[in-house]
């Protein structure tokens, strides 16, 4: 089966240095959670469900309900905040849609790269 971090990292589209790097461990060591090779610890369990918004009983089979009523709550407001973009986004025929997530992907791996390189530097 595989690993609910690894799927929600992959739904983020981010590698696993990144994700690493964000929850202060090593690239081995997330892959060893991802593998289920070693058992999480429970600060970074926690880390991990405050990243992705989820809970932890999700994160670790317990539950197949990702977001408690404070989680939603929480989704919630992020989408209001975005609702004007979304249906801008709606409007635009096809291609204009594929171009702009081209170039927030491109952004995002640009982003990437930077908070890789910050981590290095520090």
């Amino acid at each position: 089966m595989e690993s609910r971090i690894k799927q929600l990292r992959e739904k983020r589209g981010l590698i696993q240095e990144i994700l690493a790097a964000e929850l202060g461990i090593t690239q081995q060591l997330l892959s060893k959670y991802e593998r289920d090779i070693t058992l999480i610890k429970v600060d970074i369990l926690k880390k991990i469900a405050i990243y992705f918004n989820v809970t932890t009983d999700y994160l670790l089979g317990i539950s197949d309900v990702k977001r408690d009523l404070q989680g939603q709550m929480k989704m919630n407001e992020t989408l209001d905040q975005y609702y004007d973009l979304v249906e801008v986004y709606k409007e635009l025929d096809e291609y204009d849609q594929e171009m702009i997530w081209s170039i927030i992907q491109i952004v995002k791996k640009i982003n990437e790269k930077k908070k890789i390189e910050q981590k290095r530097v520090d």
